[in-house]
Parts: C-alpha cells; sequence; structure tokens
C-alpha cells in the first residue's frame, strides 16, 4: 500500500488544525500566546472571541445538533400537551411539589402563630411524637387531625417514608430568619418610599447580661386616599458591646448602609442623631431616703400578699374595688396603681394587716405575723398617709402626660403644652401643695384615729467649739419644717429637674418649627416680620427647603387654605395632598413632612423591651441573636407580617432549600 503525499505547506497546516482540534475538545487552546478556557475561567481576547463563534456557527449546521433540537422541541410540546411518556412521572411529582408546599404554608402559619403570642417553640425533644416537644410539634399534631394535608404529612413521617419532614429546629430557624427578612424588606420599602425617616433607639439588658439595642423607624406615608399617617417600625434587636452615643451611632450607621444605603451621605449624620433617655422622672423616686423608704414598703406589702392564696383571699375580703400592684422601675402606671389603692382604701388594707395578724397568730406563723404587725404599725401614720397624699398627687400628673405622650401622633406642639402644664402644676404644688395635702389626710387620719403629728427627729450630739471667729449657731427644724425639707422639697425638685432635662432640647426644635403649627402662628410671624428669618434658618438647618420660596408658599397658604386644615400641621399635609397641590406648595410640603416624622417621645423602643422579656426569658436565655430578631420582628411587627403574600415567602423558602424527591 503506497503512502499519500502532501505538499509540505499543506502538511504543516493539517497537523496544526489537528492539533487546534484536540486542543478545543481537550477545553483549552493556545492563539498567540493567548490562552483560551472555555468553561469557568476565561481569560479571552478578540481573536479567541472571533474563533469561539466561528466554531459554534459552524456546530449549529451539524447533523446531531439539528437532532438534538429537534428532540428537544418535541420534548417540549409533549410536556405542555402532558403526553411525554413519562407523564405519570410528571405528575407525581408536580404533586409532591404542591403538597410540600402546602405543609411549607401550614407551618410558616403555625409559626408565626406562636411567635405572634411570644411562646416558646421548642421542648427538651426534638423528635415530632414526643410528649416533651415544646408547642410547635403538638400545635401541628392538633392540626394535623382536622386538615387532611397535614395529617398526611404525619403518617408518612411515622411510617418513615420520607427523610426530611420540614419540622425539624434547623427548619425553624429558617422559616423564623426567612420571615423576619421578609418583614424586613416590607418596612424597608415603606421607608424608603416615606422618603423621610426618623430613628428611635433605646438599650435595656437582657436575661443573658447581654445589652440589645432596640431600633425602631418613625416615618410619615403620604396618600392621597388616606391622606398622612405616621408609622414606628420595629426593625430589630442587636447585641451591642460600646453603648456610648459614637457606639451606638456606628451600630446604626452599619445597619442602614446594609439596607439599601438608606442613610444617604454619611456626613453630618452623627451629629444628627438625637439621643433621648427614657428615664423619665425615674430618679424622682430616689430623691430622698423617705421616699425609697415608702415605695419600699409598698414592695413588701404586695410581696406579703401576694406569696400566699391565703393571704390574698384575706385582702380581697377587706378590698374589693382596688388591688395591689408591684411596682415597676419603668411604668409609671404601675406605680401609680400601687400607690392609689393606698390613697383612696387605706384603712380597709389596715384592716387587712389586721385581720391576718389574727390568722397569723392562730396558725403561729411567727415570720407573717412580725411582718404584718411591723407594716401595720408602719402605715398606721401621720407621715405614711402624707407620703401617700403627696406621692399620689405627683405620679397622677406624670403619669396623664406619659399615657399622652405614648401614641405615635402625638405633635411636638402637643408635647410642648402638656409638659408646661406639668411644670406649672409642679410649680405650683411646690409652694401651696403640702398645705393641701395635709387637708386631703384629714379626713382619713380623722377615720384612722391617727394622731396628726410628725415623728421628732432625733438630734446628733455634737461637741462645742469655743471659737468666737467660727461659731455658728446650731438651728433645729420642727417636725413639720424637716419633712418639708427632707422628703417634700426634693422629691418635687427632683421631678422637675428630670422633666427640664428631659423635654430641653426639644425647644431648640419647636423654636425652628412652631411658626408652621397653625394659621395664628403663620401670621404672627408675617406681622413681627419673622417669616423670612425663620423659613432661612429652616433651609440652614435641613437643607431640603428653599427659604425664598417657602416664605411665598406660607404667605398664600394664610389667605388660600380654608380654615379648618389649620388645626394642625397634619391637617395642613392631608389637604395638600387630597386637593394634589404638591406642585404648588412643595416646600411647605416637605417642612410639614419632616415635622411630623420627628418623633415625641420613645415608647415604641420600650414596648419592644416587653416583647424581649417575654421572648428571651431565662428557660430561653440560650438563644442565638439572629433567632430573637427573627422572633421579635414577628410578634412585633404582626401587621406588616400579614400584609405579605405569603406564596414568595414559600417560594424563598423553596429556592433556599432545593431537595430531591425522587
Amino acid at each position: 500500500m503506497m503512502k499519500r503525499s502532501y505538499p509540505s505547506g499543506f502538511a504543516k497546516r493539517l497537523k496544526k488544525k489537528e492539533e487546534e482540534k484536540r486542543q478545543r475538545h481537550s477545553g483549552k487552546y493556545e492563539v498567540n500566546h493567548c490562552v483560551l478556557q472555555i468553561g469557568h475561567n476565561c481569560g479571552i481576547c478578540l481573536k479567541e472571541i472571533t474563533i469561539l463563534f466561528k466554531i459554534v456557527k459552524e456546530h449549529e449546521y451539524t447533523k446531531a445538533h439539528s437532532e438534538s433540537m429537534k428532540k428537544w422541541h418535541d420534548l417540549h410540546k409533549r410536556l405542555l400537551a402532558k403526553t411525554a411518556i413519562d407523564q405519570t412521572y410528571q405528575d407525581l411529582m408536580q404533586l409532591e411539589i404542591e403538597d410540600q408546599k402546602a405543609v411549607i404554608h401550614r407551618v410558616i402559619a403555625i409559626i408565626c402563630h406562636l411567635a405572634e403570642q411570644n411562646q416558646a417553640l421548642r421542648g427538651t425533644s426534638d423528635v415530632p411524637f414526643d410528649n416533651h416537644s415544646g408547642n410547635f410539634l403538638p400545635l401541628v399534631k392538633l392540626m394535623g387531625q382536622f386538615d387532611s394535608v397535614l395529617n398526611e404529612h404525619l403518617k408518612r413521617i411515622k411510617n418513615k417514608e420520607m427523610k426530611e419532614h420540614y419540622l425539624s429546629p434547623t427548619i425553624q430557624n429558617e422559616i423564623i430568619n426567612l420571615v423576619g427578612e421578609k418583614i424586613i424588606e416590607e418596612i424597608m420599602r415603606r421607608v424608603k418610599l416615606a422618603k423621610y425617616y426618623a430613628v428611635i433607639m433605646d438599650c435595656t439588658p437582657d436575661v443573658s447580661h447581654k445589652e440589645q439595642l432596640s431600633l425602631v423607624l418613625r416615618t410619615l406615608n403620604c396618600e392621597t386616599s388616606v391622606g398622612a399617617s405616621i408609622s414606628e417600625h420595629f426593625v430589630g434587636f442587636f447585641d451591642v458591646e460600646d453603648t456610648t452615643g459614637g457606639g451606638l451611632t456606628e451600630t446604626l450607621l452599619e445597619y442602614l448602609q446594609q439596607h439599601g444605603n438608606m442613610m444617604g451621605h454619611k456626613q453630618g449624620v452623627q451629629a444628627r442623631i438625637l439621643q433621648i433617655t427614657a428615664k423619665l422622672f425615674v430618679y424622682a423616686a430616689k430623691s430622698s431616703v423617705m421616699s425609697m423608704s415608702f415605695f419600699g414598703l409598698l414592695q413588701r406589702l404586695y410581696n406579703l400578699f401576694s406569696s400566699s392564696v391565703q393571704r390574698w383571699a384575706v385582702l380581697r375580703q377587706h378590698v374589693t374595688q382596688l388591688t395591689l400592684k408591684m411596682l415597676s422601675t419603668i411604668r409609671w402606671e404601675a406605680r401609680i396603681d400601687s400607690v392609689k389603692v393606698l390613697r383612696y382604701h387605706l384603712p380597709q388594707v389596715l384592716e387587712a394587716l389586721s385581720a391576718l395578724q389574727t390568722v397569723a397568730a392562730e396558725k403561729r406563723d411567727a415570720e407573717t405575723l412580725s411582718i404584718a404587725k411591723c407594716l401595720y404599725s408602719e402605715m398606721n401614720s401621720w407621715r405614711f398617709l402624707l407620703c401617700t397624699i403627696v406621692w399620689y398627687n405627683v405620679l397622677y400628673q406624670i403619669n396623664h402626660m406619659s399615657k399622652l405622650l405614648q401614641s405615635p401622633n402625638v405633635s411636638l406642639k402637643t408635647l410642648r403644652r402638656e409638659t408646661e402644664g406639668v411644670r406649672g402644676y409642679l410649680m405650683q404644688f411646690r409652694e401651696s401643695g403640702l398645705s393641701f395635702c395635709q387637708s386631703d389626710a384629714m379626713n382619713i387620719a380623722e377615720e384612722l384615729k391617727i394622731e396628726k403629728r410628725l415623728p421628732a427627729k432625733r438630734q446628733k450630739r455634737t461637741p462645742k467649739h469655743f471659737n468666737c471667729d467660727s461659731a455658728a449657731e446650731e438651728t433645729f427644724h420642727s417636725p413639720e419644717e424637716a419633712f418639708r425639707r427632707e422628703f417634700f422639697l426634693p422629691l418635687v425638685d427632683t421631678a422637675l429637674t428630670s422633666l427640664n432635662d428631659r423635654f430641653s432640647k426639644m425647644e431648640d426644635v419647636y423654636a425652628l418649627y412652631s411658626f408652621l403649627f397653625s394659621k395664628d402662628n403663620m401670621r404672627r410671624a408675617v406681622i413681627e416680620d419673622k417669616l423670612q428669618v425663620n423659613c432661612t434658618t429652616l433651609e440652614k438647618t435641613l437643607h431640603d427647603t428653599e427659604a425664598e420660596d417657602l416664605v411665598l408658599e406660607v404667605r398664600s397658604a394664610i389667605h388660600t387654605f380654608p380654615d379648618h386644615v389649620f388645626t394642625c400641621p397634619q391637617d395642613m399635609l392631608n389637604y395638600i395632598y387630597s386637593e394634589g397641590l404638591l406642585d404648588l406648595y412643595s416646600n411647605l410640603s416637605i417642612a410639614l413632612c419632616l415635622l411630623l416624622t420627628l418623633p415625641v417621645i420613645v415608647a415604641s423602643g420600650q414596648r419592644s423591651f416587653s416583647a424581649l422579656k417575654h421572648i428571651k426569658s431565662y428557660l430561653r436565655s440560650s438563644m442565638s441573636q439572629e433567632r430573637l430578631r427573627g422572633l421579635a420582628l414577628i410578634s412585633t411587627e404582626r401587621n406588616v407580617r400579614k400584609s405579605l403574600n405569603m406564596e414568595d415567602v414559600v417560594t424563598a423558602f423553596v429556592r433556599a432549600k432545593v431537595r430531591k424527591r425522587f
């Protein structure tokens, strides 16, 4: 057989093509010292791209490619028409997918229900049919008795027909985190839609001795149909170590940066964060030794009766309308409730203590008898009666203002009016309040036959120094004057100081926005020729309004707006949106939006602390921070959670947890 011969140039070209073909099949070939890797890592230059397109173009006209495309189109048509060979298998797979999605729907609903009630999901066992499996698994079993989907699912678990049953603690954590993320996404969507938002931050230690930062965002939603509405959204707890202003600010900026760069320009943000403490009048109860002893006695009285069912029954026999309350360091409503029962039912409480002494003597309960006698002796006195009436009058005013300011819709104008009213009351009470309290105590003292005399204070014996230059006459105060100096004045002065410190920063904000509160304020600014100054100051502070245009818009609003819309800034803003006047009053609407977005108090942050105490109890102290944040979001923002499309949540869960079923 003769060997075929080729020209020398043709042989070289053929050898080069065979080498390129071999390298193409191996996924790598070299052209002009540039490497092209077909697949994962691509270092491609223009020549390689041209060669690659040529190869693909050649492949499109090959017989193998044409036959493969024809088979694919035929399969696609059969799948759409449901006439494929394995259609039975496809139907079974689709049914399995729908069944699992239905199970996940119910699992998510059960988890959200327990989280909204702040109940623990897990128990000491994670086995589905164990008696110590907590609240989640028994609730699934209970619903399975009435729901065919869960009933079939539980049967398959019991018969060990499936490996993954979506009821494990790991799945619980994934669902909690997923729902929490969806809630955050919805909140952030609303915040970005509102454009302006305020930040409320407050800290508290949890049961595991970690400092938890509660973060709340306050927004103003302006819609033509419903008008302007104020919302405060809790966005989570954060474990912080640095509780200074700088540390909290860095935590805030880092969180906002992670959610769509909501903080805007970083420069100047830290200076704009207004830190407001939540300890309103908390030091008034510690203003004197007598005040601390008074509330300590109230706590001892509650502990005495509440520690036994029989003792509480004795109390209820004599005090039928009100009842004793446990003290709270932050809830002033609990303090006034505990004082109120003594203010109006002190004779009945003393009768209950006297009856308790008789019962304790019959049962030979020495400890109860001793405590009851001691409390009766301290409470059946003129000094305790005066302390009760003084504290009730002060707490009533504080609690009245506190209740009013707990609403997110309260305005800055209302805040200033109420604080001025409480400040005026306390100043007047400081001058003449003690005499009025003594008059109120007279009738109760006569009923109890209490001697209207304060105990004399024992004077310390000090050595006399016979030094004419430094000698000073000793002053001895009467018991009434000592009571006034040591209890009454420290109490009222501490309350006034706390009030001034708490709301002093609001005066600057009020001065900035006061000309927008009403029509009279606007007219006063025009008459006193201060409108230009006010608008210029607002522009320099906020950088979002133009002073010259705002002056013209305020002047126009005075003459064109109806009188009924000037009752509050929110009504003015509602009128602008409802009448479609946003283009005419753009600067005025921005100023009103910023005014209404400002938070007045931090009640929303304190409400989240209540959820924290229920969620992370001493039995759940080892809970992770992610699980705590997710459960707190579901519990606190239940309205946002109910507005979510749960089908999207299920789809997101399926995408995150891809598992083979066959």
